[in-house]
């Protein structure tokens, strides 16, 4: 149920026939009470059981079952009289139902013996029947409950909804200016107009109807007013131009009138739940819709037709709205987050992305409001809660005391300095909003490195020591000079554990120490663990880490080095690139799920997995929990959000890159001048003398390796063969890696440029063949690779290796071409052939049209971040039948990261056995940056041929 919409009790008044003398029953006033007590709840517009409806006059069934339902002047003959008395079946209302009395079956006895007068003069005009909102006293000392509240800027007056009527207030002093009174039962929403003329109102009894009134301000008298059947009305709008007014509640219908319209002219009925709020975009054209079924719709208005379904909140949405451009939209509610979607658009179905999720309470968020310049947003929730957020990232920026009661509405006024907090017990609360900058404004990373990178190759050997005992506490700690290389052993400390050793080190504020054991090329039994404190030995913070949204494993738990299937709840709201923090283990998204049977894959995407701050990495179990945090300096003090926030120390036990498995790798950056203490242990307190390690200490030295991981192609003329090349990244270096050819022939073409992307450890390119390629002979110069990066000021250029033997081969006719959507013909790649595409100059009309191109010229898609773009594939089969399979995950190659190929379904990217062609989708995350890419596609067949490179461009 939503968050302060009250339930009334009240008394009913039972009609009476006492006062019945001669006059004829009149429909109206005595058949329709009764009919709305006990008939019209299941047998209305949206709920019309067994398909009778007796809300409106002309819908009443002619025969129900296999007898008349009225017969005009024979009551005993009428099915309705004989269905409420129960001398039939079923009876009705149930027995277990609330049952008419006898005064009120005399009353529908005697309308029938009169001939059963329909409503006025002309019963043939469908006038739905007006609903009689019976006397409903409001509970003693609720009268001054404000249920809602609007705000208009021009007049500097507030709205309040009340129980059956609307005050009108000054929005400074408070004072009483205007009363709209006499309203059915309990107000529950009010909106001004956009120029302020009028005011919208809705309110009405629970289970008996609702009414939406459009109030003109200056002549104070409705301009029209709209009953709705069955229930109550708990939001509407009005657009721009006041012409279109939309209304929802508690039937789960959508109504949408003309503002000179007596019925609706559109009926939204998609929702399965209550409808809270109802919003018009700025525009008017598009309509947003919250409702108990946990979505947020969005329609369009002129035809009714429905654009999306918002589907990811995972409770009641109570709240909606619209950006003040209106390209966003912003919902909230039982699920304690804020949600923002671009719009894809006002009148075409399309798929409108997420483009933000934040956890943002610990209770139900109730009310929301956008300030009048756009860029803050104000979320309230059941726990009395009031938070100010930047609106473009929802970034958390002011935390107000919480209210003492939840907050029944909430408005900017004066000019967006102050906020405005209604709640139920009829008090409006001020928060001035703090001129200076946002509390909450932390740096999203860790400390900045020093700003003169080290040079490769610039740090001096690191000097050889040996472990002086007593060093086993840190006023006993050796002290040692870096960089340095120390000798030790863990031995059995008297209690039988093994002991600490501690070593003492001076750094300056901003100097970057590479911490490093290694025992296992030893052949050790240590399973270090190594801690970097303070000189007096306190843990010293790295990183804290906010939680901004909560999750869990789900389908199975993970061991401690796989990087795929990540499996988690609510993953649709997680994005790559972002850290997952479960029982002290980060790691980092590096892939979405790929189809209904897969989970996230983590960075680097293959091998074992990464860990980040130092952290470890560890097994989790099905239904641990999980978090999805943003990194924070460690002096900072971030705003609670109602999740946990985490300290990561300096501290480290297995290698986070998993190279030097159970030995501990730690970058330390010291954050003042001083000395430290290294602890050096065993992770399980072993020891002994044969636990011996070295302890370096250096300066880090960011550099790479490149490596081929596939080589010897063989290539069939006009299609390609494909080559992996991989980087080990060292120190913190994270820029990207280009990749050169050398000695490539004459007839073969490389996807030329080739990079390992920043913060990536791979690239895939292609070889392909024209059709004047030979195989190399064996004394040709071999084709070389080698690799380019900026480090620091200076580029840094080390050879690959050598690709191996070029075989051209013909064993197969299969050819697969990768080329932009409108295009549909076979592709003939002439090095002579212009940037153009002709059809064949072959002089048979009949032979199929080709396109050709010239290969050093790809083709080129382009795509927007957030968007899905269709491309096509073209199979010339020759001799094969098959099905033509291109991969799952893996089947865009060599795609810019973020990019990547869609809605692959069980079976990923194919073309079916007997087939030739088929579109596929590509789609990019918000978040990608501008780029350029060649990528292709690789059939999973015989030889594993290539498509010839494409040109992606990412554009903003």
């Amino acid at each position: 149920m939503r968050p302060a919409v009250s339930i009334v009790m009240s008394c009913w008044l039972l009609t009476s026939v006492a006062a019945i003398a001669d006059e004829a029953i009149d429909f109206r006033s005595e058949v329709v009470p009764i009919l709305e007590s006990y008939c019209v709840a299941c047998h209305n517009e949206s709920d019309a059981a067994g398909e009778v409806q007796l809300d409106v006059w002309d819908n009443f069934p002619a025969v129900v079952g296999d007898a008349p339902f009225i017969v005009p002047g024979d009551p005993a003959a009428s099915q309705l009289l004989a269905l409420m008395r129960g001398t039939t079946e079923p009876r009705m209302p149930p027995a277990d139902q609330p049952q008419p009395s006898e005064a009120d079956l005399e009353i529908i006895e005697l309308w029938l013996a009169e001939g059963a007068k329909p409503p006025g003069a002309e019963p043939t005009t469908a006038e739905p029947m007006a609903p009689m909102f019976p006397k409903v006293d409001p509970v003693p000392g609720s009268e001054q409950r404000i249920d809602a509240i609007d705000f208009a800027a021009g007049k500097n007056q507030l709205a309040l909804a009340k129980f059956g009527r609307v005050d009108i207030v000054d929005a400074g002093s408070e004072q009483l200016i205007a009363q709209i009174e006499g309203l059915p039962g309990k107000v529950n929403a009010v909106r001004f107009s956009h120029d302020e003329k009028y005011l919208l109102v809705a309110s009405g009894i629970t289970g008996v109807a609702g009414q939406v009134g459009l109030w003109d301000l200056q002549q104070a008298k409705f301009v029209n007013r709209w009953e709705t059947p069955s229930d109550t009305i708990y939001a509407v709008d009005i657009t721009r131009d006041n012409q279109t007014i939309a209304a929802g509640g508690y039937d789960r219908i959508v109504r949408i009138w003309n503002r000179d319209s007596d019925k609706p002219t559109k009926t939204l009925d998609g929702h399965n739940g209550p409808i809270y709020s109802v919003r018009f975009d700025p525009t008017g054209q598009a309509l947003a819709t919250a409702s108990g079924d946990e979505t947020i719709k969005l329609w369009n208005v002129a035809s009714g037709k429905r654009l999306d379904t918002l589907g990811q909140p995972l409770a009641e949405q109570y709240c909606v709205r619209f950006s003040p451009a209106g390209k966003q939209v912003i919902g909230a509610g039982a699920d304690n987050r804020i949600r923002v979607w671009n719009l894809a658009s006002h009148s075409e179905a399309k798929v409108s992305p997420l483009a933000i999720a934040r956890f943002a309470h610990e209770r139900p968020i109730v009310a929301l409001a956008i300030n009048p310049a756009g860029d803050l947003l104000c979320t309230a929730a059941e726990d009395g809660s009031i938070k100010v957020w930047e609106r473009d990232e929802c970034r958390l920026s002011h935390q107000f005391p919480a209210l003492p009661t939840p907050a029944t509405g909430l408005q900017f006024i004066d000019d967006g300095k102050t906020l405005l907090a209604s709640t139920a017990d009829g008090r409006l609360h001020r928060f001035p909003l703090p001129a200076s900058e946002p509390e909450d404004k932390t740096n999203d990373s860790e400390p900045a490195a020093p700003a003169e990178a080290p040079k490769p190759g610039s740090e001096a050997e690191p000097e050889p020591l040996s472990e002086t005992e007593p060093n086993d506490s840190p006023k006993q700690a050796q002290s040692i000079a870096w960089p340095s290389k120390t000798s030790g052993v863990i031995r059995l400390a008297a209690d039988g554990y093994g002991e600490s050793d501690f070593f003492k080190v001076h750094a300056a504020a901003g100097d970057v120490l590479q911490i490093e054991i290694a025992a296992a090329e030893q052949k050790s039994p240590l399973d270090s663990f190594i801690e970097v404190l303070a000189a007096k030995g306190e843990a010293i913070r790295r990183v804290q880490l906010q939680a901004v949204r909560d999750s869990y494993f789900t389908f199975r738990g993970k061991n401690s080095t796989q990087t795929g299937d990540f499996r988690l709840h609510n993953w649709q709201e997680m994005e790559l690139n972002e850290y997952l923090y479960s029982s002290g283990e980060v790691v980092r998204l590096w892939l979405y799920p790929r189809g209904p049977d897969s989970g996230f894959e983590v960075y680097p995407g293959l091998g074992n997995r990464t860990t980040y701050f130092g952290t470890t990495a560890t097994s989790h179990a099905l239904g641990e929990p999980a978090y999805i945090v943003r990194p924070l300096p460690p002096s900072a003090e971030p705003l609670p959000n109602g999740l946990p926030v985490f300290t990561v120390f300096y501290e480290n036990d297995d290698d986070p890159q998993r190279r030097a498995g159970s030995d501990s790798r730690l970058t330390f950056t010291a954050p003042s001048d001083g000395e430290y203490l290294i602890r050096v242990r065993d992770a399980r307190r072993f020891g002994g003398d044969d636990y011996r390690y070295d302890l370096t200490v250096r300066r880090p030295n960011p550099r790479f390796d490149v490596s081929i991981v596939s080589k010897d192609l063989k290539i069939r003329p006009g299609v390609g063969g494909e080559f992996v090349v991989r980087a080990v990244r060292h120190d913190g270096f994270d820029g990207p890696i280009q990749i050169g050819i050398e000695n490539l022939p004459a007839g073969f073409v490389a996807s030329m440029p080739l990079s390992i992307q920043a913060g990536q450890i791979e690239a895939i390119g292609t070889i392909t063949a024209l059709a004047t390629a030979t195989t190399l002979p064996a004394d040709a110069d071999p084709v070389t690779l080698f690799a380019s990066a900026m480090i620091g000021d200076d580029e840094v250029r080390t050879p690959i290796g050598e690709l191996g033997k070029l075989e051209i081969v013909a064993d197969d006719s299969l050819m697969v071409h990768l080329m932009p959507v409108e295009l549909n013909a076979p592709i003939t790649w002439d090095a002579a052939a212009s940037d153009s595409q002709n059809e064949s100059d072959t002089p048979n009309d009949n032979a199929p049209a080709v396109v050709r191109r010239d290969p050093y010229q790809p083709f080129e898609l382009v795509i927007h971040p957030g968007e899905t773009i269709t491309a096509r594939l073209l199979a010339q089969r020759g001799d094969f039948t098959g099905r033509i399979d291109f991969g799952k995950a893996d089947s865009g190659r060599n795609l810019p990261h973020g990019v990547y190929v869609d809605n692959i379904g069980l079976n990923g990217l194919m073309i079916p056995a007997g087939q030739t062609e088929r579109e596929f989708f590509i789609t990019a995350a918000p978040w990608v940056p501008e780029t350029e890419r060649l990528f292709h596609l690789r059939a999973i067949v015989k030889g594993n041929p290539t498509t010839w490179p494409i040109l992606l461009k990412v554009r903003d």
